[in-house]
């Protein structure tokens, strides 16, 4: 009987057997101010260039993809197309295409062109390659030449494309291509060659020669600007040519660095043994002044942007809004919160979202807490 009784005992102690369950707190997710956008994968997400098409969508592109990204379905399927899939060479591959709202184009290899409609660049008649003629001199240096900085072929007005494509440092001279696109031919969205004409750009009188291979566009109330081997010129889209020299005010030496607009003054950062300067234009870059000497030399790190009238730059993950107050170039650093150790490359706005392109994705933010400043 007592046999018994412990066997019961045993059974109901073993079954009674105490339970603990660990609870750990699960650690809330942080909520970055800019927002990862997940549609992308693999090679889109090494964006080069960006151009709002419309009021909701915004396109992304590299050399080969360029992708449509609806501004409100983010984190979602987009369409898109293979830009370069069967001609593409690696010539200037990490240099950013230049798009406009209709036109975008960037060299296939040192001969060739590629012009391209950002709607549908890929149909049999949304794009085509330009070939320039070349002169017969034997000393000079023929191909399209890659931009030190930014895209290299600035688009004027939806339609014109300047490139220079030939130099020879003999004879002081060297050869560019206006190219004009027609998009009123054909089926909707078409683009096809409408002309082309060759401008001679030569040193101005009493400066240096072309003394390097230095090359670099910018295109500001319709007309270029181009730094070429050490000369600066503004060429319009009647093909005249306005040439500086080194840089447009002749007290001073040094070439020219960067450009950026705020309304109707236009500004460049110039160089000169070890001293960085900013001239200013009023008059759409016909005359030039000083507008600030010994200036910070990071300026000339800065790639900036016009978007909805309002100047910003960028470097490496860092966004700067700029302003002009009088006759002082005000700054204020925007937050980045998000953006850390990414590389930025273009600033734009589609709809509500304000997006940043990086060369790993794409990031936005809702356009009405943009511009608050970094703590």
């Amino acid at each position: 009987m007592k046999t018994f009784i412990f066997i019961g005992l045993t059974i109901i102690l073993f079954g009674c057997k105490k339970i603990v369950t660990e609870i750990k707190e699960v650690p809330t997710p942080i909520k970055h101010s800019w927002l990862y956008d997940s549609s992308m994968d693999g090679l889109q997400k090494i964006i080069l260039s960006t151009v709002n098409l419309n009021d909701t969508t915004l396109v992304c592109s590299n050399r080969q993809i360029m992708d449509y990204v609806n501004s409100n379905q983010l984190n979602g399927s987009m369409s898109g197309n293979f830009l370069e899939l069967y001609e593409y060479s690696g010539y200037g591959s990490m240099k950013p295409p230049s798009l406009s709202q209709r036109i975008g184009v960037f060299p296939v290899d040192s001969n060739r062109l590629k012009i391209f409609s950002v709607f549908n660049p890929i149909d049999n008649y949304g794009n085509f390659l330009f070939s320039p003629t070349y002169s017969s001199s034997a000393t000079s240096r023929k191909g399209f030449p890659l931009a030190y900085f930014g895209s290299g072929y600035s688009i004027v007005d939806d339609r014109y494309i300047l490139a220079p494509f030939e130099i020879d440092y003999t004879n002081e001279i060297a050869r560019c291509v206006l190219i004009r696109v027609d998009t009123t031919k054909g089926s909707a969205n078409s683009v096809q060659l409408g002309s082309a004409t060759y401008i001679d750009l030569k040193p101005a009188t009493s400066t240096i020669d072309f003394t390097s291979d230095g090359y670099y566009s910018y295109s500001f109330f319709n007309k270029f600007f181009i730094l070429l081997s050490d000369q600066f010129y503004r060429v319009d889209t009647s093909g005249n040519v306005k040439s500086f020299g080194s840089q447009p005010i002749s007290s001073t030496s040094g070439g020219i660095l960067r450009m950026f607009r705020i309304r109707n003054n236009l500004f460049a950062i110039c160089y000169s043994n070890t001293i960085y300067s900013i001239i200013v234009s009023t008059d759409f870059g016909e005359t030039w002044s000083i507008f600030a000497n010994n200036v910070d030399p990071n300026f000339a790190n800065l790639t900036f942007e016009n978007v909805d009238g309002n100047l910003y730059a960028y470097y490496m993950s860092h966004i700067f809004k700029f302003s002009l107050s009088g006759n002082s170039l005000n700054y204020v650093e925007l937050d980045n919160d998000g953006l850390e150790t990414n590389q930025i490359t273009g600033i734009n706005k589609a709809g509500k979202c304000a997006f940043v392109s990086t060369l790993s994705g794409l990031y936005y933010r809702d356009t009405t807490s943009f511009e608050t400043p970094k703590k």
